[in-house]
């Protein structure tokens, strides 16, 4: 999916609403569309460096939420990333089948990944690594 100028607007305004957001995300958040789209794809950045954010619309899809249950069940890696599932499953659960804008945001080591409802402009989920 193409960042509009509306897309833009949307996740400017959701991430300025995250409590105790990352600095380095709230600096991205801060720059205007046309820098942004001139920023790099993530493969091609170095440590500190802004990548260009990725954003598509998907349906939760009923499979993707047992994979999820599956990890969960499975715990490979740990009690961090167990923590980071059940709070993803939890915030998807009830929108299952409904679309969601999924943004991807990173700067190297770091990254973002904002779940919102795009007819309330509300964020769902928060993911930062």
């Amino acid at each position: 999916m193409t960042i509009t100028p509306d897309i833009w607007k949307i996740l400017s305004e959701a991430i300025a609403s995250i409590p105790e957001c990352p600095s380095w995300l709230k600096e991205q958040a801060n720059l205007g569309l046309e820098s942004v789209s001139r920023l790099p794809v993530v493969d091609s950045t170095s440590d500190g460096q802004h990548a260009l954010p990725t954003v598509e619309q998907k349906a939760v899809a009923p499979d993707y939420l047992d994979f999820l249950r599956e990890q969960i069940g499975l715990n490979p890696r740990g009690p961090e990333w167990l923590a980071l599932l059940k709070n993803r499953l939890d915030a998807l659960e009830p929108f299952v089948g409904k679309q969601l804008m999924v943004a991807t945001f990173h700067s190297k080591p770091h990254s973002a990944t904002l779940r919102i409802r795009p007819d309330t402009r509300q964020i769902i989920h928060v993911e930062v690594t």
